[in-house]
């Protein structure tokens, strides 16, 4: 149908901010604003959510994830219907070359691989949405959208009943998925192309002595991974040859023969509740901002499905735009700070492509050389502890560091102590199991942290320092911490007092010495010019 765009009537309340798409990074970043007290419309193109497909895309929910989804309080109800794994097994011809050991993570209150359909996860996220006052509007459509000759954005909207209406938000998002009209309309170069891999995956029960923990299984044949589920049923996923239009799904007896054969076992694969066949296109879009217009999830970048990275990537791009977003609407921000979105994601999402990348090439190797020295590598990495100090914080996201650009190396150890944009072990409220206070999740939280070892006036010093940020931002006083609870503080902080100030998504923002807080409200001045009153988390 052919919309007459410039009759759509102009609506009467425009929201401050139209989040296009309600997969599971629009709803999340719905969530973050409306916790905030931002007025939004989260709007999708679908008439509604079909409940009888038990298809569903993504799967695994890593620890950094479940950290940032804290901060809109789903993540101990997604950890309580899901499966946790307490690692990622990687086997060759049949053998267990290394073990990715999520358990053993130091520093996140969620140390394990959460598995669970991304419809499930979706759920748990609507949900919330309600609980907060939200709503999905389906069966709505942007038809167009001008960002040329107005000051905000003008987005026309039509419905399923065949009405229309014109908006004019502050700000607008597009989470509307690889194929975005978002950001076509935007006229941002989307640039990627379909890999020459077809994909088959799936839902079934595997009964055998399957292990524990979600596994990769590489061999000459292809790669295949097992992912854990609730109920005995795993996600199957598996490289298979080219299917022409006319092969159906696959079945159940082409899994089992994929299976057996990559992982030299005998498991039996039960009927399956779904299977599919794909091949992706991947691609990144040329910039995730553009004026008062924003790109996050899918919409501004598509990566390869073999390192289970892509909605997290997404959930991450929305609490880095929520807190921001909210935080300029409210008046606690100066607008500049959405200048700094494209830049902090855009090299998050390109480092997780290439990880994604490196982990497919990695796999598929075909040449007994070549396997010889993949399985050298990881057998190596296991006794010399890299793959606990490199791999597991890189496949769990916990090494995310804004600071960092595309040139820098893929894989590396966290710097200690913390620099600037890195991620620190703080987090939303609640507080910790172990007592580790909880940052503001909308405003800096200037942290002061004692050192190696607590000096002998950190009372009155702890006095005058909280007499100087009174009324301007909450103060945490680490100094009263355990020795367990202070060591991976100790790893983010140094040996040295210090003041740092840290972002409500959980990165450093600034450090200063403690004699030196005059640097720490100089920061607070330039960042958040102005003092708004913001709802309590909901």
């Amino acid at each position: 149908m052919q919309w007459d765009t410039t009759r759509a009537p102009l609506a009467g309340d425009s929201p401050e901010v139209l989040i296009v798409g309600a997969g599971p990074v629009g709803i999340t970043l719905a969530c973050e604003l409306l916790q905030q007290g931002v007025r939004i419309r989260l709007i999708d193109r679908r008439a509604r959510i079909d409940e009888s497909d038990p298809h569903s895309k993504g799967i695994l929910v890593w620890p950094r994830s479940l950290e940032v989804l804290r901060r809109i309080g789903v993540s101990e109800r997604l950890a309580a219907t899901g499966h946790q794994s307490e690692g990622v097994g990687y086997y060759s011809e049949g053998r267990l070359r290394g073990t990715a050991h999520m358990h053993r993570l130091p520093d996140s209150p969620y140390p394990f691989v959460l598995t669970l359909p991304q419809r499930e996860t979706e759920r748990v996220l609507r949900d919330r949405l309600a609980e907060l006052g939200g709503s999905i509007e389906f069966g709505t459509t942007m038809e167009d959208l001008d960002t040329t000759s107005q000051t905000l954005p003008r987005a026309v909207l039509s419905r399923s009943d065949g009405t229309a209406e014109t908006v004019l938000p502050l700000y607008l998002v597009g989470a509307d998925g690889p194929g975005s009209l978002t950001r076509e309309m935007l006229g941002i170069r989307f640039d990627g192309e379909p890999i020459d891999v077809t994909y088959a995956i799936g839902d079934a029960p595997i009964t055998g002595g399957v292990p524990d923990n979600a596994q990769y299984y590489y061999s000459r044949d292809g790669v295949v991974a097992l992912v854990p589920l609730a109920g005995g049923h795993y996600r199957i996923a598996a490289n298979i040859p080219h299917r022409g239009a006319d092969e159906g799904n696959p079945s159940r007896e082409l899994i089992e023969k994929v299976i057996n054969q990559r992982a030299h076992t005998d498991f039996k694969v039960g009927e399956p509740v779904w299977t599919r066949s794909f091949r992706p296109r991947l691609g990144l879009a040329e910039r995730f901002s553009q004026g008062r217009c924003f790109l996050v999830g899918d919409s501004a970048h598509v990566i390869s499905p073999a390192g289970g990275q892509g909605m997290n990537i997404g959930f991450q791009d929305a609490a880095n735009l929520g807190w921001k977003l909210g935080g300029v609407i409210q008046g606690r921000l100066d607008e500049a700070i959405l200048e700094t979105y494209h830049p902090e994601r855009s090299v998050g999402a390109v480092r997780m492509s290439k990880t994604s990348a490196a982990q497919a090439r990695f796999a598929m190797q075909r040449s007994t050389l070549r396997i010889a020295v993949r399985d050298a590598i990881f057998v190596t990495a296991g006794w010399t502890g890299l793959i606990q100090r490199i791999l597991v914080p890189l496949l769990a996201q916990a090494d995310v560091d804004y600071s960092e650009s595309v040139t820098d190396p893929l894989f590396r150890r966290i710097p200690h102590p913390a620099r600037v944009g890195q991620r620190v072990p703080l987090f939303a409220p609640p507080v910790q199991d172990n007592g580790v206070p909880a940052l503001d999740p909308y405003k800096y939280t200037v942290v002061l942290w004692p050192g190696r070892r607590v000096p002998a006036d950190w009372a009155d010093t702890v006095a005058g320092l909280r007499r100087r940020f009174t009324g301007q931002v909450a103060v945490l006083d680490l100094g009263g911490l355990d020795a367990a609870a202070a060591k991976p503080l100790r790893r983010a902080f140094g040996k040295q007092p210090v003041i740092a100030t840290v972002r409500p998504d959980g990165h450093l923002a600034h450090r200063a010495p403690v004699t030196a807080p005059a640097r720490t409200q100089t920061f607070l001045r330039g960042a958040a010019p102005t003092e708004v009153p913001v709802p309590a988390l909901a």
